[in-house]
């Protein structure tokens, strides 16, 4: 009989020091198995835009660095034809397979990454000061407000931020730089 499958996050043995505790200058929570949908499309055809808004309910953002926030997820602007869209992992799938069916035979691509990616949630107020000592990107630029985000790197990982409501930073990177991100992190609090 095979061994049952089990799900587990790139960081299910690491904690970050700090994390959770009172008083804690950055805590950092993974937020593992959210499903990630790249979407890739012409924005000019206006069956793909309304196809796509049809499903997720909400338009894609057509501004760069920009997200739009619907019933099932943040889609992220990521170039002039290409979107991410972060939902639950449950969801994933069904709306996979939904948005396929509604663009039938428009020119576009709809992927499933969520396996691939994790998203880390760094909360504290030093989380924009632990960021700034190896991300080139401005985190206090006016153009990295709520409702943006920005493809960057941190200790040269590529990863997509945002900025959320309550000051906190959310973190999207690839599950291979997991490991050496969260270790970079730990280190890097310590100081």
């Amino acid at each position: 009989m095979p061994d049952e499958i089990r799900l587990e996050s790139p960081l299910v043995r690491r904690r970050l020091k700090g994390a959770g505790e009172s008083g804690a200058g950055i805590v950092a929570t993974e937020r593992p198995f959210l499903g990630h949908i790249n979407l890739r499309g012409e924005p000019a055809d206006a069956r793909f835009a309304s196809a796509v808004e049809r499903v997720l309910g909400v338009a894609l953002p057509m501004t760069p660095n920009t997200v739009a926030i619907g019933r099932d997820g943040v889609v992220y602007w990521l170039g002039p034809d290409e979107w991410l869209l972060v939902t639950p992992g449950e969801r994933e799938g069904p709306i996979a397979s939904t948005l396929r069916d509604a663009l039938g035979d428009v020119f576009s691509s709809v992927t499933e990454i969520g396996s691939g990616q994790t998203l880390i949630v760094l909360q504290g107020p030093m989380v924009r000061d632990l960021l700034a000592k190896e991300c080139p990107f401005d985190l206090s630029a006016p153009s990295f407000a709520l409702g943006t985000c920005a493809q960057t790197r941190l200790a040269k990982a590529a990863v997509l931020l945002r900025p959320l409501e309550d000051g906190a930073i959310e973190l999207i990177v690839r599950r291979s730089f997991a490991d050496y991100l969260w270790t970079w992190l730990a280190d890097a609090t310590a100081e």
